[in-house]
């Protein structure tokens, strides 16, 4: 998977168009929206690939679990995970409020989503990542 010239710029734009979207299970959760800002940077179909796997919370957490985990899950698309430094792009698991939680790295801090729309954690609380 390649980096589009302008990731940099899609990156934002699509975590900007997010900004005032709350939570939703199936179309707005920490998976869908890491998904889709990887899309923008490397025009690629992840979000669409999700979208068949679960819609709602009951088969998000079934599919996680039948799957192995969330660190499994993500691998599953973007390859083998690493531990260590996030960099500006790549995707984040992390320990959030409600427990392994997805978001991209945006420098020191980590893009996600909770009701409120964006939200931002330090980088520190990194578990692994994938590199894009």
């Amino acid at each position: 998977m390649t980096r589009r010239e302008d990731w940099l710029h899609q990156m934002w734009s699509t975590i900007e168009a997010h900004k005032d979207q709350p939570f939703a299970w199936g179309s707005n959760d920490c998976c869908s929206f890491s998904a889709k800002v990887v899309d923008a940077m490397c025009d690629s179909n992840f979000a669409e690939q999700l979208s068949e796997k679960y819609n709602d919370e009951d088969s998000a957490i079934r599919y996680i679990v039948e799957e192995g985990g969330m660190q499994k899950v993500i691998s599953t698309y973007l390859g083998q995970s690493k531990v260590g430094r996030a960099q500006r792009g790549d995707v984040v698991l992390f320990e959030g409020a409600l427990g392994e939680t997805l978001g991209i790295c945006v420098g020191n801090t980590i893009a996600s989503v909770n009701d409120s729309g964006v939200v931002y954690f330090p980088r520190s609380e990194t578990i692994c990542y994938w590199t894009i």
